[in-house]
C-alpha cells in the first residue's frame, strides 16, 4: 500500500465505515455568528471527488473537482472562484517515490503558473510545503502538524526572501478529549478566528443531526450549564441562565454584542429564575420562577436608565400563571402553562395597554404537553419543543415542531428532522444562527439547516 493509498484508507471510521461527504460549519467564536461552509465529497475507496465552499449567505466561494489517476491518486483539480464562470486548474504530480507531491497551478490554458511543492510522511500526509512564483523563485515555506490519530493540529507559515519577514502561526484547539474532532477553534498567532464544527455522512450509518456549534465559547458557554437564551430584534442583546446545584433556581445573566465579542452582566436583581426572556427591542424583560412546591410565577421588568424596574409580578396581577415566556413585537406574551384550563401547553395573553387580557389557549395537543414555544409578531408560525414520553430524547416524534396557527382550531404541526431534541429555540437571523439549549450548552446550528417553512 503506498503513501497515498494510506491516507485514503485512514477516511475509514472505527467500524469500518467510510465517510461519504463532510461538512465543516464555520462560526465567528467571539460572536456566534454563522461564516460559511465547508463540503467535501468522497467515492466509497475514499478518493476526494469535490470540495465546494459557500460564504454566510450561501454565495459560493470555491467549487473544487478532482480527476485521479490509475493508482487512485490525485492528478488534476478544476475549480471555479467566487462563482466564476471560467475555471482554474491545478496539475498534481508526484515523485518516484511518492513523499513528494507538487502542485502547479494553471489559471490561463497551457500557461503554468506558481507551484507549491509537499513533503508527504509515510501515510501521504503534506508536513512540509514550499511555495514558488512562476519564475521559481521561493516566496515561503510551511510546517504542517499531526497528532497521533491524524487530526491536524495546525501550521507554521514563513515568508522566504521579504525584507523584514513575517510568519504566522496557525493552531486549533480541539473540543474533543480525543479521537477524531467534532468541533475546533482555529486561531492565528493565539488570536482565535473561526469556530469549526464537523459533521459527516457514512456508508452504513445514520447522520441523523448536523453538530452544533457551541455559542460564543469561554463567554456564554462555560463549564457550567448554560440554558434558557433569548435574543432581541436585532441579535445584539441576549440573556439566558446558568444552573447551579437547584436546577429550579437558575442564575440570570444579560448579554451584549460589541465589536470585538460578548460582554455579559449578570442581572443579580431579578434573583433566581426558572427560565427567562428578552423583548424583541430589548427593553423588556420577563422571567418565570418555580417554588420548592413547583409552585410557578411570571414576572417583568423594564429598563430604567442603567438598570432595571423593580419585578412585577404578572401572575397576581393578570392572573398569568406559567413559565418558558416569550414575547412578541406587539407585546403579546406567549408562555407554557402546565395546568391551563384547556390543558397542558402553550397559551398567549394578547397585550391590553400595560397589561394583559386573560389568556388564551394556542397549541393544547391531547398527546403531549408541548413547552417553550417562540414566536414573533405577525408570523402564523410557532415553535414549540414537544415530548411523548418519559424519557425525552431524540427520536421519531421528540423534538422541535413547527406549528402552523392558521385559527381553525386545529393547527398544523410537523417535526423538524434536522435537529435533535432541545428547548429554548429561536431563528437568530442578524447572526444566520438556528439557537437551542440541550440543559448543557446553547448552541447553534446555521439557519438553513433548521429546515424551517418546508
Amino acid at each position: 500500500m503506498t503513501p497515498l493509498t494510506v491516507a485514503m484508507a485512514a477516511i475509514v471510521l472505527a467500524a469500518d465505515t467510510v465517510t461519504l461527504e463532510q461538512r465543516v460549519d464555520l462560526f465567528d467564536p467571539a460572536t456566534g455568528a454563522f461564516m460559511g461552509t465547508e463540503r467535501t465529497w468522497f467515492d466509497p475507496d475514499g478518493r476526494r471527488l469535490r470540495l465546494e465552499i459557500t460564504a454566510e449567505l450561501g454565495a459560493p466561494v470555491l467549487l473544487f473537482f478532482l480527476r485521479h489517476d490509475e493508482r487512485g491518486r490525485e492528478s488534476e483539480a478544476i475549480y471555479f472562484e467566487g462563482g466564476s464562470a471560467e475555471p482554474s486548474r491545478e496539475v498534481f504530480t508526484y515523485s518516484a517515490d511518492e513523499s513528494l507531491k507538487t502542485t502547479t497551478y494553471y489559471s490561463e490554458p497551457g500557461v503554468a503558473g506558481e507551484r507549491t511543492e509537499a513533503d508527504l510522511d509515510a501515510t501521504g500526509r503534506e508536513i512540509r510545503k514550499r511555495y514558488y512564483r512562476a519564475d521559481g523563485t521561493q516566496y515561503g515555506e510551511e510546517d504542517v502538524l499531526w497528532d497521533e490519530r491524524g487530526n491536524q493540529l495546525g501550521w507554521d507559515f514563513r515568508y522566504v526572501g521579504r525584507e523584514g519577514g513575517a510568519s504566522f502561526r496557525y493552531r486549533y484547539q480541539k473540543f474533543d478529549a480525543e479521537g477524531e474532532w467534532v468541533r475546533r477553534i482555529r486561531s492565528r498567532d493565539g488570536v482565535a478566528e473561526r469556530l469549526e464544527v464537523r459533521s459527516r455522512i457514512t456508508a452504513s450509518v445514520e447522520t441523523k443531526f448536523p453538530n452544533a456549534a457551541p455559542f460564543a465559547p469561554g463567554v456564554i458557554n462555560t463549564e457550567r450549564s448554560e440554558t434558557s437564551p433569548s435574543f432581541s430584534g436585532d441579535g445584539k442583546t441576549m440573556v439566558f441562565a446558568r444552573n447551579g446545584d437547584d436546577w429550579t433556581r437558575k442564575e440570570p445573566f444579560i448579554g451584549y454584542l460589541e465589536p470585538k465579542g460578548w460582554r455579559v452582566e449578570p442581572l443579580a436583581q431579578l434573583g433566581p429564575v426558572y427560565n427567562l426572556t428578552i423583548s424583541p427591542d430589548a427593553s423588556t424583560l420577563f422571567f418565570a420562577t418555580r417554588s420548592d412546591d413547583d409552585a410557578r410565577a411570571l414576572f417583568r421588568v423594564r429598563r430604567e436608565g442603567d438598570g432595571w424596574s423593580s419585578p412585577e409580578n404578572l401572575s397576581e396581577r393578570y392572573g398569568l400563571v406559567g413559565t418558558y415566556p416569550c414575547v412578541t413585537e406587539q407585546g403579546d406574551l406567549f408562555f407554557f402553562d402546565a395546568d391551563g384550563a384547556a390543558g397542558s401547553g402553550i397559551y398567549v395573553a394578547a397585550r391590553d395597554g400595560d397589561g394583559f387580557t386573560m389568556a388564551e389557549p394556542v397549541f393544547v395537543p391531547s398527546s403531549d404537553a408541548p413547552f417553550d414555544g417562540y414566536t414573533s409578531a405577525g408570523s402564523s408560525t410557532l415553535l414549540v419543543t414537544r415530548c411523548f414520553d418519559e424519557v425525552c430524547l431524540s427520536g421519531p416524534e421528540n423534538g422541535i415542531w413547527e406549528v402552523q396557527l392558521d385559527g381553525s382550531g386545529s393547527p398544523k404541526a410537523r417535526k423538524l428532522p434536522n435537529l435533535p431534541y432541545a428547548w429554548g429555540v429561536q431563528p437568530v437571523e442578524s447572526l444566520g444562527i438556528f439557537v437551542f439549549t440541550d440543559g448543557d450548552d446553547i448552541l447553534a446550528v446555521p439557519l438553513a439547516l433548521a429546515g424551517l417553512g418546508r
